[in-house]
């Protein structure tokens, strides 16, 4: 009795660890957020911070987060149209106030720094009167097609800040000044953007010749980065706002300007070149800029390592490229998910087909158990060597069924954040009422029938313990709920795999029959 109860144990446990440990990310990132504890320190600048004020900053670099900035003229932006949307600058302090991208509808400037007029392409100095000059100022603009210029003569100091915007979305500045030579000069290249929801990281991002350094935007003090650093801003799971400086940078400040949101300074010299990229993280773009620029500055900025593909990203870039190869062939993401599953779901046939084949023995085995269990019912040695000798002699292997599922675990994951990371679903129609793969499904139908095709599943997989099966359908409700709120195309593709299975069972059922 004893060994019965442990093997009923075993399974039950595996089964289990199996379904919990596929969906710990997922869970982790939606019920249990990490709670943040504030040091006793902050309590006064938390108070400041729930108002959606920004702070004073401290250190070398004053932003002059007052009145002074917050109540400048806004009226006179000059618009660029591009191939991509359209971009605003604002005549004070040359500044870009908007990025905005069409394909997905989205500003790349936060409504935070529009509510607080912190703009990217900022100059900020250790001199709070020469960072008044540079950005308060009004400066005189000329225009030639998508290359704007923006010129200052005041007290001293001279400036033109000229800006070429490219089809891929890169803007290309080059600056030139005169009297700021004797002060430490940083571009802001990045203020926190919007959030994207809770998965995937948002917040300052700094790429160096070796590592890529991320760093959350609840930071309460200024970080300061030393190294080679190629380049520099913020990031959420779908988009990149950056300054890569020509021939790189060696400090980067990241400074908090309010709850939730830090602002990147990219040191640079008084007269400096570079390229601001702000948009949406697609492979395709985010490698084509890292091509081109590999040729013309001889160094390899690698954007695409922007894109985090988590833990198990070895596994997830080329599934991810797959399904790109997919798409390319076949425009609906939708299909291509669905393709990949079937790829996927091949390749695991064997596994599979052999986890499958284990719990059928088992099942067949359970009445012979039963005979035993009554027969060796008080003898507990006995009856753990007579069910071992079944086994063997059926050829049968409780861990075999479920180490097959154990195995695929990381490819799921793997999957779980490409589908959840990728840009290119945001706002990618399927079919019908799918109007968004990256958004849950509006009418629920999606993760309904998957509920359903993992009862069906259950139902139709053979199972030695009438108590696993009811905890398996019990788990299907579960995931039902949970997978309410999940991208439709993460839902899709798990209702994919589902029906791919029951036809693997339905396959194996039939051929131990014979």
């Amino acid at each position: 009795m004893q060994q019965e109860d442990m093997q009923k144990r075993m399974l039950i446990f595996f089964a289990v660890v199996s379904f919990l440990f596929i969906s710990f990310t997922v869970i982790s990132q939606f019920f249990f957020p990490e709670n943040k504890k504030e040091s006793p320190q902050s309590s006064q600048k938390q108070e400041i911070n729930n108002q959606n004020i920004p702070i004073q900053t401290s250190g070398n670099f004053d932003l002059i987060l007052t009145n002074e900035r917050v109540n400048l003229d806004t009226s006179k932006n000059i618009k660029v149209k591009t191939k991509f949307g359209y971009i605003e600058f604002t005549p004070f302090g040359g500044r870009i106030t908007s990025v905005y991208v069409e394909k997905y509808n989205h500003d790349m400037i936060s409504d935070f720094s529009k509510k607080n007029k912190i703009f990217i392409g900022e100059l900020i100095t250790s001199n709070p009167n020469l960072t008044r000059i540079l950005n308060f100022s009004e400066y005189t603009v000329s225009q030639n097609n998508k290359e704007i210029t923006f010129k200052l003569e005041k007290e001293n100091v001279s400036i033109e800040k000229t800006y070429t915007i490219q089809d891929d979305g890169v803007i290309s500045i080059a600056v030139k000044t005169k009297g700021i030579e004797n002060t430490s000069v940083a571009l802001l290249s990045g203020v926190s953007l919007n959030s994207e929801g809770s998965f995937g990281h948002e917040g300052a991002i700094i790429k160096t010749d070796k590592d890529l350094i991320r760093i959350d935007k609840e930071l309460k003090q200024p970080q300061i980065i030393r190294d080679n650093i190629l380049w520099a801003g913020e990031e959420n799971k779908y988009f990149l706002q950056i300054f890569t400086p020509k021939n790189g940078t060696n400090t980067v400040n990241v400074i908090p300007v309010a709850k939730d949101t830090t602002a990147v300074l990219v040191n640079v010299s008084p007269d400096f070149e570079g390229f601001i990229y702000s948009g949406a993280k697609l492979y395709s773009i985010l490698g084509q800029i890292t091509d081109y620029y590999k040729d013309l500055w001889k160094v390899d900025l690698d954007l695409r390592s922007s894109i985090d593909f988590g833990f198990f990203g070895i596994l997830g870039k080329p599934l991810f490229l797959l399904l790109h190869f997919f798409y390319t062939y076949i425009p609906n993401w939708g299909v291509a998910i669905i393709i990949l599953t079937v790829l996927i779901r091949i390749l695991f046939f064997p596994l599979n087909h052999k986890s499958l084949k284990a719990m059928r023995k088992m099942a067949d085995l359970a009445p012979e158990i039963e005979k035993l269990k009554k027969k060796y019912a008080k003898d507990p040695q006995k009856l753990q060597e007579e069910i071992m000798k079944l086994y063997a002699e059926a050829g049968a292997n409780p861990m075999s069924g479920c180490l097959p599922i154990l195995v695929q675990i990381p490819v799921f994951i793997a999957l779980y954040n490409v589908l959840m990371v990728t840009v290119e679903l945001k706002n990618a129609p399927f079919i019908l009422w799918i109007k968004d793969l990256s958004d849950k499904d509006p009418y629920y139908i999606l993760p309904i029938l998957m509920g359903l095709s993992m009862i069906a599943q259950q139902w139709i997989t053979p199972s030695s313990d009438k108590n696993q099966k009811m905890i398996m359908y019990i788990m299907a409700g579960v995931f039902t709920f949970m997978f309410m709120n999940f991208p439709a195309g993460l839902v899709l593709y798990w209702l994919t795999n589902n029906i791919l299975g029951l036809l693997q069972s339905f396959i194996v059922n039939k051929t131990m029959k014979k």
